[in-house]
C-alpha cells in the first residue's frame, strides 16, 4: 500500500472536544462563575507517519470564557507505530 498523495481526504480527521477546568486545590468542582469551559470541533490532518497538525476552533461555554478562541497544533508520535493511513509495506513513507 502507497501513502496518499498530499492532499487526500484520508489524511483528514475530526472530533469534538471540551475542554475547561474542575476547581483547584482547596476547591475541586464546577464553578460556573468563576472557570473557563470550551467546545470546538477538531480538525486534524497527517503530514507523515510521524507528523499531524490540528486547528479547533472554541467557543466559550461560561460567562468568564472568551467568546471564541482559536487552537492550532503540531504533534509528533512516538514509538513503533504511527497512523496506518501512511505506512507502505516496507514500513516507510
Amino acid at each position: 500500500m502507497t501513502a496518499p498523495p498530499a492532499l487526500s481526504l484520508s489524511r483528514l480527521g475530526y472530533g469534538l472536544e471540551m475542554i475547561g477546568a474542575l476547581g483547584d486545590e482547596p476547591r475541586f468542582g464546577f464553578d460556573r462563575n468563576a472557570q473557563q469551559h470550551y467546545l470546538g470541533a477538531v480538525l486534524s490532518y497527517v503530514i507523515s507517519s510521524r507528523w499531524s497538525a490540528r486547528f479547533e476552533p472554541a467557543f466559550g461555554l461560561t460567562d468568564v470564557s472568551d467568546p471564541f478562541m482559536p487552537r492550532m497544533g503540531v504533534a509528533y508520535m512516538f514509538g513503533q507505530s504511527g497512523p496506518k493511513v501512511m505506512e507502505r509495506n516496507d514500513g516507510r513513507l
